[in-house]
């Protein structure tokens, strides 16, 4: 160990490590246990503490009840010791014991060192651009320290030693490209946790209650971005679909069982639209797709009800391409659809059952039943609301009745159910409705705001089509709490109430094209970074003639170039290092060298001093200028006064030597 590993850290050294262990602590406040978040934060305001009273820092014994009670901690909030979130738990709790115990140069090496670790488990729950900005940045300025550590004096401009340790860093960023660009890439991300808490971004579920999906209408969270190959589909035509709901005991609906026959061979009406989905984690297994389906992901398949399922669970981003039809003709009704989407519960009411057959009565076929049901919607004084009042275990019959105030869900479930009771098969679809166009990025922002659940009902003409009973609510029936734009389409096929702010302002205005840069950089870092995957590495090996580098070779050729790369630089420093001249001995023999085509030439075995006096003997008439030399040259050499400044004299006195 050095001398002078054993100094005290500097109280300056001990400040900034502190903020910034900190500083790369603070993202895993928002995903750890509130206990782990408030050991590591009084362990750190113990050690402030003892800055200004250094008998409050614990001596070994208090130190090692410390480690226990932080272990115990751990261990009591995390049961599953083998686990991701259990090792980030351990490690911060241990990063701000081991500040407790940090006194000299040597033990910031290695706290600085555990930070490294801190910052990089960030990318485990999340991977946005910002994040890594984030972290090159706390990166930076934890080099810097160790930089300040290493020097024997300190150099009291932080400034420059932080440009210099991000300089460090710049220069590592084409060997991080490379290896970006050809390291074999894995079938699933190195940064993610095996079980990930996705509480509250999971936006739809498998089933809905009256009041459900309301409950996202105000999350701007992002869903997923579109990309479309052609012209974009308009507003009231982009419905996409999620699950798909059949079964209900009258206030749930779920999904129940699979249906076990595949999708059955419909006519297109329309032509085909193409378009990209990225998708954000959901955990679930369902995939969004357009309207009706005609082409999915390899590892998703379509059944029969026409929803898209993935084999696995979404437990990361993921990029896909698809194309949909958005008029079809499904045809013929199977028998199991027929069972399924007549099911009716045990709380029908008779004047549920009265409703449907005065409809009936009037109407000349399910068509027109369909239009009874919506003009009764429109009709009656039904109410758009985001605060829907509490029903009782009948909610469709209180709805229908006596409430008359609802969500999206609420009309869509009281529709499919009532169709059902006037014999027409019905199910419940829910997704999302719409989505916002980014014009700086050329592609479509679907929200959990836009979640939306509609009908689809089986007509002996048609086959399978969309009813959404929302849009039949009269526009002057919208409770709104804020100033909103309303949209509102007739038909059976119309498109929901969409909620958006009208009167932006200038500033709004600038706050929105703000929004969109940053979702347009977002998209990008999404599609070209964290979307580079396996499939994209084949394809660019293939653009290169490199197609015979795949899996391992490609492995071991990373290897090869790798120890080729070290070797060379390895040799390129050793050789700079063996044939370096300082400048301050570079101009010294550049004075040698005038005094050499004069005829006094320096003996290898001569002093400067020696040299000096030889000089002074053969050339009395440049003594004052070469004794002026020589003795900064000494002063330089031999001394630790010297400076830049005597550097530069030195320098100009040589250049100006004229013997």
């Amino acid at each position: 160990m050095r001398v002078q590993d054993r100094e005290p850290l500097s109280r300056s050294l001990l400040s900034a490590l502190i903020i910034l262990l900190v500083a790369a602590a603070v993202p895993h406040f928002f995903h750890l246990h509130l206990w782990i978040t408030l050991f590591f934060l009084a362990s750190v305001a113990l050690r402030v503490a003892s800055m200004v009273r250094p008998e409050l820092l614990p001596g070994k014994l208090l130190l090692f009840l410390l480690a226990v009670a932080g272990l115990v901690n751990v261990t009591l909030n995390y049961p599953v010791l083998f686990s991701g979130e259990t090792a980030i738990a351990l490690m911060t709790s241990m990063v701000g014991l081991k500040l407790l115990e940090i006194n000299t140069r040597r033990d910031l090496f290695i706290v600085v060192f555990i930070g490294y670790f801190l910052l990089a488990t960030q990318f485990l729950f999340n991977q946005d651009m910002w994040m890594v900005g984030y972290v090159i940045l706390l990166t930076a300025a934890l080099t810097g320290v160790l930089l300040e550590n290493s020097r024997h004096r300190p150099s009291g401009n932080p400034i420059k030693t932080y440009w210099k340790s991000l300089a460090l860093l710049l220069q590592a960023l084409p060997v991080m490209l490379v290896l970006f660009v050809f390291f074999p890439r894995l079938s699933g991300p190195i940064w993610s946790l095996d079980s990930p808490d996705i509480s509250g971004i999971t936006g739809l579920g498998d089933s809905i209650t009256m009041g459900s999906i309301s409950g996202l209408v105000l999350s701007p969270a992002v869903a997923f971005r579109v990309e479309f190959s052609g012209p974009k589909p308009a507003p009231p035509k982009r419905y996409w679909r999620g699950p798909i709901l059949w079964d209900t005991d009258g206030r749930n609906w779920t999904r129940g069982k699979p249906l076990t026959n595949e999708p059955l061979v419909m006519k297109p009406n329309s032509p085909v639209i193409d378009y990209f989905i990225t998708l954000e984690p959901s955990g679930r297994r369902w995939v969004m797709v357009l309207d009706l389906p005609k082409a999915v992901p390899e590892q998703a398949k379509v059944l029969g009800d026409f929803q898209v399922i993935r084999q696995k669970p979404i437990y990361d981003r993921i990029r896909y391409q698809a194309s949909s039809w958005l008029f079809y003709n499904t045809g013929k009704i199977t028998p199991e659809e027929l069972k399924r989407g007549l099911q009716l519960p045990g709380n029908i009411t008779q004047r549920m059952r009265h409703l449907v057959e005065e409809w009936k009565s009037v109407a000349a076929n399910d068509l027109d039943v369909v239009n009874q049901a919506l003009r009764h919607f429109r009709n009656e004084e039904f109410y758009y609301t985001l605060r829907p009042p509490l029903l009782s275990s009948n909610p469709v019959d209180q709805f229908m009745f006596e409430s008359r105030r609802g969500f999206c869900e609420h009309f869509a479930t009281s529709f499919t159910l009532l169709m059902r009771l006037a014999g027409i098969p019905s199910r419940v679809v829910t997704g999302y409705q719409g989505g916002e166009y980014n014009p700086l990025g050329d592609h479509l922002v679907v929200r959990q705001s836009d979640a939306h659940a509609w009908s689809e009902v089986w007509l002996p003409e048609a086959g399978w089509v969309r009813v959404d009973p929302t849009a039949a609510v009269a526009p002057e029936r919208i409770e709104r709490s804020f100033e909103f734009d309303t949209g509102l389409a007739d038909g059976l096929l119309g498109a929901p109430i969409r909620f958006g702010n009208v009167h932006l302002g200038m500033v709004g205005n600038m706050l929105k094209q703000l929004r969109w840069g940053v979702d347009a950089v977002n998209a990008s870092w999404h599609r070209w970074v964290l979307g580079y995957t396996e499939e994209r590495q084949s394809r660019l090996m293939h653009m290169l003639g490199l197609d015979f580098l795949q899996g391992r070779r490609l492995g071991l050729a990373m290897v090869v170039f790798a120890a080729i790369t070290v070797l060379l630089l390895g040799v390129a420093i050793w050789y700079k290092g063996r044939n370096r001249i300082d400048a301050v001995y570079a101009d010294y023999l550049r004075f040698c060298s005038k005094l050499k085509h004069r005829g006094i030439t320096r003996r290898d075995t001569e002093g400067p001093l020696d040299y000096l006096k030889r000089i002074c003997r053969q050339r009395p008439d440049i003594k004052h200028g070469a004794t002026q030399i020589t003795q900064l040259y000494i002063k330089l050499r031999y001394s630790h006064s010297s400076g830049k400044n005597d550097q530069r004299s030195f320098h100009s006195m040589v250049r100006r030597f004229r013997p």
